[in-house]
């Protein structure tokens, strides 16, 4: 079985819902990173390890968007969130 990458997120993140949007805050680092709905959608999601294609089809079940579309716009979002340590990157299988 082929090795897979996962995202997870970060224990130490607090978040909260402002109006549909969240705003996450890490209370090691104070980074403060805001979410827009599609991109809640995936941090709530990431309660537990999610693969890309996880997280490609959870967006494409919930918004009128192809995983072509929309799976560019998420490798981005969680290389921003792995820059703000919200997000670790997890290689291997879970």
């Amino acid at each position: 079985m082929a090795e897979q990458t996962y995202y997870s997120a970060k224990p130490g993140v607090m978040d909260c819902d402002i109006g549909g949007e969240r705003a996450l805050l890490h209370l090691e680092t104070n980074e403060y990173f805001t979410l827009n709905q599609a991109a809640s959608k995936i941090w709530l999601t990431l309660t537990e390890p999610k693969s890309l294609e996880d997280l490609v089809e959870v967006i494409t079940n919930s918004f009128e968007v192809t995983a072509a579309q929309c799976r560019p716009d998420i490798e981005e979002l969680l290389e921003q969130m792995k820059s703000a340590n919200v997000v670790e990157k997890i290689e291997g299988s879970v």
